[in-house]
């Protein structure tokens, strides 16, 4: 059981105790919204900066600390000295050091380490951590201006709370050159909306609890018969989607069960092989 529970905190932290702290989390942030983003501002974060930006070194243990003190200032100097560090690979901030991190705040909840206001407001400082460094980090690369690979939504499943997988996909793909919309578990109505406004040439919808494919499969239905998505590739992922993929078949989806670090690669595979109606990148 500790072996499959460790399974699922590293695929997004899948417990609905820690999605409903997350869900909190995301409260207290609005409610706290001016006074976290003016303590950016402020603090110190020198002393954490020669750690941060040693070259391979990923701090999680600094930031987790960081977020556990409920120390929003340092917390970001952290994430922002990791990323200037990792000058070739600018969605590592994302990947190799606030997954790992909202794995051990999940870990902290779980194993009785830490209190739930702790967890509930670490949390709040992630998702604003999350949302400061897309404000600061424009789609880049090798400094010919943004690319414009193609477009697509990135959505969670209906109900579901727990969307940090969801938005670290989010930036991990705008940062390879994709325009990408976020939908979150309250607003999947929205998602046909947006597949109205086409092409669109990849949907992704995260899953991370079982109580979430009530009803999906008859969502991605209806989203196929929208005339503008008929050449819209359904991706889902998330920490529910455990393998054997096949037994997802009857969701009607075109991939299953790609890892955050794997969408990016296949989206760009898709789109050189013709799959997106484009056979080059030129």
């Amino acid at each position: 059981m500790a072996r499959q529970l460790d399974k699922w905190l590293y695929q997004g932290c899948d417990s609905w105790l820690v999605r409903g702290l997350e869900a909190l989390g995301r409260d207290i942030g609005a409610r706290a919204g001016t006074s976290i983003r003016s303590a950016s501002l402020q603090g110190n974060g020198t002393a954490l900066r020669s750690v941060s930006a040693t070259p391979g070194v990923v701090p999680v243990d600094e930031l987790h600390l960081a977020l556990l003190k409920g120390n929003f200032a340092d917390a970001l100097e952290i994430c922002r000295s990791f990323r200037s560090a990792q000058r070739h690979d600018r969605a590592a901030v994302y990947v190799r050091l606030l997954l790992p991190v909202i794995l051990q705040l999940g870990r902290d909840w779980t194993e009785d380490r830490a209190g739930f206001e702790q967890i509930a407001f670490a949390y709040s400082l992630m998702h604003r951590i999350i949302e400061t460094l897309g404000e600061t980090t424009p789609p880049m690369v090798r400094g010919r201006g943004p690319l414009h690979l193609g477009r697509a939504i990135v959505a969670v499943a209906p109900g579901d709370a727990h969307d940090f997988g969801a938005r670290v996909l989010v930036k991990h793909l705008e940062l390879q050159g994709w325009d990408v919309a976020f939908v979150d578990g309250f607003n999947t109505q929205k998602v046909a909306a947006l597949l109205q406004t086409g092409p669109v040439d990849a949907l992704a919808v995260s899953v991370s609890t079982d109580s979430a494919f009530i009803g999906l499969a008859d969502l991605i239905g209806e989203w196929r018969c929208i005339e503008a998505a008929q050449h819209t590739e359904v991706i889902v992922g998330g920490a529910a989607i455990m393998p054997p993929y096949g037994h997802y078949s009857f969701l009607q989806a075109d991939q299953v069960g790609l890892r955050i670090n794997e969408m990016s690669e296949h989206l760009l595979s898709q789109m050189t092989n013709g799959r997106y109606g484009r056979w080059s990148l030129s």
